[in-house]
């Protein structure tokens, strides 16, 4: 009898000290998978901060060119219509 109580006490502390033990490391491993999540997240939203940002560049640049060529175009009305208004005091 006293050794059928040993072998269960045994078992029983075998069984808690691997139940503890594998506990931590199932904790361990949830701890990483959220922070792959997290990397993983944080990079797609970098990929689309990056790709907005080009985006958003390549709008001003283009914002620019128009701007330039809008003061170009309104140069030439002004001069055709300064010459315009000298062919017409000719008249």
């Amino acid at each position: 009898m006293n050794e059928a109580l040993m072998s269960l006490i045994t078992a029983v502390v075998t069984a808690a000290v691997t139940w503890l033990l594998t506990r931590r490391k199932t904790n361990a491993e949830a701890k990483l998978a959220e922070l792959d999540a997290a990397k993983t997240a944080a990079t797609f939203y970098q990929n689309l901060l990056d790709d907005a940002s080009r985006r958003l560049d390549t709008a001003i640049s283009t914002i620019d060119k128009q701007d330039i060529k809008i003061k170009l175009l309104i140069e030439e009305i002004e001069r055709l219509t300064d010459e315009l208004k000298r062919y017409k005091q000719l008249k």
